[in-house]
């Protein structure tokens, strides 16, 4: 199987789970017919079987097939549920999220940092940064996926008319047009609950539970030049990576 230049920075699984998905929306397995077996899979697509397993439990976490002892992957259903599921094992995986998840701007301002937006940008108090709060969604007639919120450094705030249906990641905006290049992004996820004016932009109910992810692009010597905060109410997003054991470490 040869690879296009996109899908060679993806993940091998992510790169066999879409060909998988877009045969069965395609029709090429019908409904309540079996996927090919792992060690099919493992030969049309020249992968390990743990390859083949990652992809499988990519579409399992879509809900369009499920699993059954003694008999194989059965396909469940040929539409994909209003949900998106982000694998993470690379930074060139935020590429892809870009485009599946097109941004509506809804309000784009400047704002001066109060003591709680100050810690969580890690900058003095009162410094002045550029805000863009917007939707994120696949489709723009379906539920939102997530409510975006975005603080950049004042010196990079040009970015911000270049991102609406760029399908770029702003970050990659910014190096492109300021050549600032980040060396290291930290990613923090948090279960929370949705309040009333999120709920309300995110069509969802307050109290609902979500998933908060919370990344800082930083670069040097600059530091911390963007914040993305996205809020993903509960059933409308899963995040998957790969933790893989490296048998040479010692053992704690």
């Amino acid at each position: 199987m040869k690879r296009s230049p996109s899908q060679a920075a993806r993940p091998r699984y992510a790169v066999v789970a879409q060909t998988l998905i877009d045969d069965i929306l395609s029709g090429r397995y019908a409904v309540g017919t079996a996927l090919p077996t792992e060690h099919a899979l493992c030969k049309q697509f020249d992968i390990s079987r743990h390859t083949a397993r990652e992809a499988i439990r990519r579409l399992q976490a879509l809900g369009l097939v499920t699993r059954r002892a003694g008999v194989g992957t059965i396909v469940h259903t040929d539409h994909i549920a209003q949900r998106y599921m982000q694998v993470g094992d690379t930074v060139a995986d935020l590429y892809q999220y870009a485009q599946d998840m097109a941004i509506n701007v809804l309000d784009v301002s400047d704002i001066e940092a109060d003591d709680d937006t100050a810690t969580l940008l890690g900058c003095p108090e009162g410094q002045t940064w550029a805000r863009l709060q917007g939707l994120r969604g696949m489709d723009p007639d379906a539920l939102p996926m997530a409510l975006t919120d975005v603080y950049i450094a004042q010196d990079y705030r040009g970015v911000l008319g270049d991102i609406e249906g760029s399908g770029l990641p702003i970050w990659s905006l910014i190096e492109a047009r300021y050549g600032v290049i980040p060396s290291e992004v930290r990613q923090q996820i948090t279960a929370v609950t949705l309040g009333h004016d999120d709920a309300v932009k995110l069509r969802a109910t307050p109290g609902e539970s979500a998933l908060r992810i919370t990344r800082h692009y930083l670069s040097d010597p600059t530091g911390t030049y963007e914040v993305a905060i996205n809020l993903y109410p509960a059933g409308r997003f899963s995040y998957s990576n790969t933790l893989r054991i490296d048998p040479t470490a010692p053992l704690p």
